[in-house]
């Protein structure tokens, strides 16, 4: 083999050296690095420690550890968007303090845990949406006293996360998006959380039901905020389509209660008037009651009555033997 081959055979092994996840990541400035649209599985270990910005998304991330991002101290700007994270684990980003910007939209993460976010005091914006997110922890967002920007929609979030919000400063809070999710209700407290944040709230595309549960909403609002005209009633049928706030009244929102008599279950609109069937119930279980008390009192009188004759005519033995004796 000849010095020259040799030569081109060692070029080419330090070029399939590098061609390794930071060869797969393009950088327009040193601490600037985009990785996005390849294949990687796993974070990028041999990237530069002093990196700020980093890109990752449209890859095949599933999981988030605890090492990935224990070597990039220094991110102020993370992008995971696009990915088919499910799983971030405690601890995960609890080193990351400068971090100013995070994006975790389109993934696959359906719950969130109060220990999920540890370590990200300075976090300003937090995308998670079009993920599934069905609930997250009271304490979620402890660890995020700085977040202004908050991006929840296309999730699965039944019920409005009063006490994870209760625990954020929402007075620093400048944005909320909740809408497509599968909230119903919204209880008196959400409204002075949504009242505090001070430049965007979307809570549209919800399937609200318009009935009892939804009552202490109603009562406090009074037109003074934008969302209040996002809440357009998907149920009961006598009210779907129509805005909560312009359309409805309070005494709308009822709700069905269930009532069981000795004959027959049925539901009667709670406030609601008595139908022609209801009173029809309501007069044969009267006439079951009287009928059952007369019968009851006929038997009692039948078995007194004996017992009375019984004992009135029962000869005295003695009497008897009397009668049975010889004069003298």
């Amino acid at each position: 083999m000849t010095d020259r081959m040799k030569r081109f055979l060692v070029l080419l092994l330090i070029i399939l050296k590098e061609a390794g996840p930071t060869a797969a990541c393009s950088s327009s400035y040193p601490s600037y690095y985009d990785c996005s649209d390849r294949v990687l599985t796993s974070v990028p270990q041999d990237l530069p420690t002093y990196i700020t910005f980093l890109i990752l998304s449209g890859s095949n991330i599933t999981t988030v550890s605890q090492s990935d991002f224990s070597r990039y101290s220094n991110l102020t700007h993370k992008l995971l968007e696009h990915n088919q994270i499910s799983l971030i684990n405690s601890g995960a980003f609890y080193n990351l303090s400068r971090l100013y910007q995070m994006y975790l939209y389109n993934n696959q993460l359906t719950s969130l845990r109060t220990d999920i976010f540890v370590g990200l005091e300075n976090l300003f914006e937090l995308s998670l949406a079009n993920n599934n997110i069905h609930s997250f922890e009271a304490g979620t967002l402890n660890a995020t006293p700085q977040l202004q920007r908050l991006k929840l929609q296309n999730n699965d979030i039944k019920t409005f996360p009063v006490e994870a919000l209760s625990n954020l400063n929402t007075s620093t809070l400048s944005i909320l998006r909740m809408n497509h999710n599968q909230m119903e209700t919204l209880p008196s407290a959400a409204y002075d959380i949504l009242a505090s944040i001070s430049y965007y709230v979307d809570i549209s595309n919800n399937p609200w039901q318009c009935d009892c549960r939804m009552l202490p909403f109603k009562l406090r609002m009074n037109g003074s905020y934008p969302f209040e005209d996002q809440i357009t009633c998907a149920g009961p049928a006598n009210l779907t389509g129509k805005s909560l706030l312009l359309a409805v009244e309070a005494e709308d929102l009822v709700c069905e209660e269930t009532t069981t008599t000795g004959f027959s279950v049925h539901t009667t609109p709670s406030g609601g008037s008595s139908t022609p069937s209801e009173e029809f119930s309501l007069l044969i279980g009267v006439l079951c009651g009287v009928a059952g008390v007369v019968l009851v009192s006929a038997v009692s009188l039948t078995i007194w009555c004996r017992i009375a004759r019984k004992t009135s005519f029962t000869p005295d033995v003695t009497e008897l033997t009397d009668c049975a004796a010889p004069h003298p």
